[in-house]
């Protein structure tokens, strides 16, 4: 059985990045003091959790890739790939609507970024140099 990787498509990217979303605000009602900076840890270092994919990723079958030869760290990709992210989670905790309104808009760019790219490479992939992947097995004949 051989591994392919192919660009992931963007209705998976979408289900992984709201499942690891559903985890962080889940993390944020279960621990009433510290689960909002937890979220913005699991956020930042998701991608690197399980060394290539957080857990929406993995999930989806998907993990990210470095488009820079001989580059293995996870850890500075992930939080650079997801600092968006976080900059939306705590932009989100602003008083009244400002905050949804920021995290909202943060969220839509980056999508319309990605679905509007050829490789469908959005800002965090762009910053750190990445794309995520999909793993498909194949039968060798």
């Amino acid at each position: 059985m051989g591994k392919e990787e192919i660009t992931a498509g963007i209705l998976p990217r979408v289900l992984a990045k709201a499942i690891d979303l559903v985890l962080c605000f889940l993390l944020i009602e279960m621990l009433p003091r510290a689960g909002f900076y937890a979220a913005v840890i699991f956020i930042l270092i998701g991608d690197s959790l399980y060394k290539k994919a957080s857990i929406g990723k993995k999930l989806m079958g998907m993990e990210v890739k470095s488009l820079r030869e001989g580059i293995v760290s996870h850890g500075r990709s992930s939080i650079l790939r997801n600092s968006t992210f976080a900059l939306a989670l705590m932009l989100w905790k602003l008083p009244l609507f400002v905050g949804w309104f920021f995290f909202i808009a943060i969220v839509g760019i980056e999508f319309i970024i990605m679905i509007g790219n050829a490789n469908r490479m959005r800002i965090g992939d762009e910053l750190a140099k990445t794309r995520v992947v999909e793993i498909v097995f194949k039968e060798e004949e």
